[in-house]
Order: C-alpha cells, then structure tokens, then sequence
C-alpha cells in the first residue's frame, strides 16, 4: 500500500486574495503551477493513486484538483479532519486502513507533517507542494520512496 503525504501549495494572503477567512484563500499563480509540478513529478516516479484525500479548505482542494488533473480517474475526496484539530497520526492510521489502492494526502502545515509519524517513528516539515511517499508494510510500518520539498525534524 502506498501513500503520499502533501502539503498545499503557495496561497495568497486573506488580505491579497482579498476573502474574510483563512479556508478561503486561494493558491496563488506560482501555487497552482507548484501544485501540479509537484504532482507530475509523483507521476513520473511511478506513483497513482487512486484517491486524493483532501482539507476542505480551498487551497488544499485547489492543489488537490490541480493533481487530480495528472492523476485521471483519482477521485478527490475532502476529509474535514485534514483542516481541524483531529489528531493526525490517528486520522494517517484510519486513511490507510481505509485504502482501496494507493492515495495522496492533502494538508496544511504542521499537521501533515506529523501523518507520516506512526509509520516512520518521525515527523517532517514541508515545504509547500512537498511531499513524501510511502510503501506502507503489513506491520504499520513503512519505508520512504520518495520526497521532495521535507525534511525530517
């Protein structure tokens, strides 16, 4: 089973993007272009989900359709826990366990970064559009196949 952990891409500030709250703003011109670089460069390394988990908030969703776009066939799913205060190593823990196929994780900073921590035994920060991938074992464990844009804290 695999996983891809990301984080959004670039977004404007609420007051450059002109909108009253933080679920409102949307990826800037470079976000949309890192959004989907980052996503073909996951393709091009082999990876395809199946599904695409994602924050409600808007600029998760835009960096999620924005790999959608790469990614055929991959639904795109909003999970409201990726945008509030659930505990992300236990939400990490349910995605896989609910897998059907390899899936890509969209979320924000800090909490993405700590998703890959019941698998790995460590937590990351990323950059935005950064990612990293994962063959998840039967064990819980896991290996990293790829990354960019993360690094280990």
């Amino acid at each position: 089973m695999e996983i891809a952990f990301m984080r959004h891409a670039s977004a404007l500030s609420a007051l450059e993007a002109g909108v009253n709250s933080d679920g409102e703003r949307p990826l800037s011109e470079t976000g949309l272009r890192e959004a989907r670089e980052a996503a073909e460069e996951l393709s091009g390394r082999g990876f395809r989900p199946s599904t695409i988990i994602t924050s409600p908030l808007r600029r998760a969703l835009q960096t999620a359709r924005q790999a959608a776009a790469v990614f055929p066939g991959a639904e795109v799913r909003p999970e409201p826990g990726l945008a509030s205060a659930a505990d992300p190593a236990e939400l990490a823990r349910a995605l896989v366990k609910d897998a059907r196929g390899p899936i890509l994780v969209v979320g924000h900073h800090p909490s993405i970064g700590l998703m890959p921590a019941p698998f790995l035994g460590k937590s990351f920060s990323f950059s935005t559009a950064g990612f990293l991938r994962l063959a998840i074992v039967r064990d819980g464990g896991a290996s990293v196949l790829d990354s960019r844009g993360c690094e280990e804290i």
